[in-house]
Order: structure tokens, then sequence, then C-alpha cells
């Protein structure tokens, strides 16, 4: 089911111009299904990810 969905968001995404698609996955083994799903159907990247903290109005996060 999910690769269903993932292909038919891949058509949506190609009829309104996008020519890729990303997704994320944390790198516990909780993610290990995602992963395999999205290493089934995709290119892996090694990539950085940060998250950092909106400021709120008084500058503080």
């Amino acid at each position: 089911m999910a690769t269903a969905l993932i292909q038919r968001l891949e058509m949506i995404s190609a009829a309104r111009g996008a020519y890729l698609m990303f997704v994320q996955a944390d790198t516990g083994p909780e993610d290990e299904p995602a992963i395999a799903l999205y290493s089934k159907l995709g290119t892996r990247e090694e990539v950085l990810h940060f998250d950092l903290p909106a400021e709120s109005e008084n500058g503080v996060a």
C-alpha cells in the first residue's frame, strides 16, 4: 500500500511540474522498514539535517 501511495504521489508531482520528491527517515531501528521502502523506490542521499529553533517575539526560543 505504501508503494502504491508513493507512486501515485510521483504521478501527481510530475503533473504539477515537480522533478523530485524527497522524504526523511531517522537512523533508528524503528525506521528500518521506511528506509527499506525508500531504498527500493529511490536513491539514498547522505545529508545533514539541522533543527533550528524559531524565536519568539521577545527573542527567546
